[in-house]
């Protein structure tokens, strides 16, 4: 098959402030073993060198179209990049992030033979230099209704969150866009995405490369945008969930109480916020807290989960600082359980085994 046969695929590529770490992010979708790419760059009012490495890029390789917008947010980038899209899939990159030789070969490759909507892969978390820190990979998976996409995005957590370790059917995104003015934009707009997948797989692998960029609003600052978004992000997720399925609501429930939990540890930590907005901050999400965990215990969605993360919802919503007491008491016997359970070799326990059905019934 000549590469005028295989679908195109557009890689839509945020960048902001990424100068550092452009030119390889670049240069790895450039050196993809899949050749048949729309690759848009889009430079979201950069301040540094960023958009002259993009339109730098743009003159060395036909592939390459380059977008220059006021600043709007990783949404918005985008959003723009969407709207201009030709391609008959999708898939995000981060402009400080790279990716591996096989990723877009492997992904249509999967997309094709399982006639998938949406296919997901595993992730690498990588340092400044691009060392590998750890890797996540998922167990291989393929979705076809609906509450079992919203089971595994939800609770099991086998769909990632993350927009970038996926590739989408162009369809996906003729009436869906991501939530602007926010952080936390793929939380809200992959539940619209499931709801109009037909077929979603899951492959194994890892070949996203999430680089710890130091500088990232998103990844490492608790700043009044990420906290409000804390706040509002959730109830847009409940707001669509009912739109979608009034059976599914439970797990959105579900997502607005762990939300919650998250944001009020975060805000107590940070120094980027004053003491006042924290304390007002932090009691709204208190608020939220206390109002949809009510309705969650009454879904049958919660008597599902297992006893750990009840009790830490339960603890949470008596008092947060109880939680968090509660947390570590958990956290710290669960830890000496598993020791203790790993000190026991399967030799070992045969024999213990074998040992007590020797003994004599008295």
């Amino acid at each position: 098959m000549s590469i005028s046969d295989k679908p195109l695929v557009s890689v839509i590529v945020a960048v902001y402030n990424v100068s550092r770490y452009l030119d390889r992010c670049v240069e790895s979708l450039l050196n993809q073993s899949y050749q048949n790419l729309e690759i848009i760059l889009v430079d979201d009012g950069s301040t540094d060198p960023s958009g002259l490495i993009c339109d730098a890029y743009r003159e060395q390789d036909s592939r390459i179209r380059v977008v220059h917008k006021e600043n709007g947010g990783l949404s918005s980038a985008r959003n723009a990049g969407l709207a201009l899209m030709r391609g008959d899939y999708v898939g995000f990159v981060d402009g400080d992030d790279f990716v591996g030789r096989e990723m877009y070969a492997t992904l249509v490759k999967a997309a094709l033979n399982h006639h998938a909507d949406i296919v997901q892969t595993g992730y690498r978390h990588a340092d400044e230099k691009g060392r590998i820190q750890d890797e996540i990979v998922f167990k291989e998976a393929s979705y076809h209704r609906r509450e079992e996409m919203f089971i595994a995005f939800f609770e099991t957590k086998q769909i990632h969150v993350g927009a970038w370790s996926k590739l989408y059917r162009r369809f996906l995104f003729e009436n869906i866009r991501f939530l602007e003015g926010h952080v936390f934009e793929d939380y809200a707009v992959l539940p619209d995405l499931l709801s109009v997948c037909r077929k979603f797989v899951t492959i194994g692998g890892a070949f996203y490369h999430y680089v710890h960029n130091p500088e990232s609003i998103t990844r490492n600052k608790v700043t009044l945008n990420v906290v409000k978004s804390r706040l509002q992000v959730p109830l847009h997720v409940l707001k669509r969930m009912e739109q979608i399925d009034l059976h599914a609501v439970g797990y959105a429930y579900h997502y607005i109480c762990l939300s919650g939990i998250r944001g009020y540890n975060k805000i107590l930590v940070t120094d980027k916020i004053d003491k006042e907005t924290i304390r007002l901050y932090a009691e709204k999400l208190v608020q939220q807290y206390q109002i949809y965990f009510r309705l969650y215990r009454q879904d049958s969605s919660f008597r599902k989960q297992g006893l750990c993360k009840r009790v830490k919802l339960r603890a949470f919503a008596a008092h947060p600082y109880f939680s968090r007491f509660v947390f570590h008491i958990l956290k710290h016997w669960i830890r000496k359980a598993k020791r203790a359970i790993g000190r026991l070799s399967p030799r070992r326990i045969l024999s213990r085994i074998r040992l007590l059905l020797s003994r004599p019934l008295s």
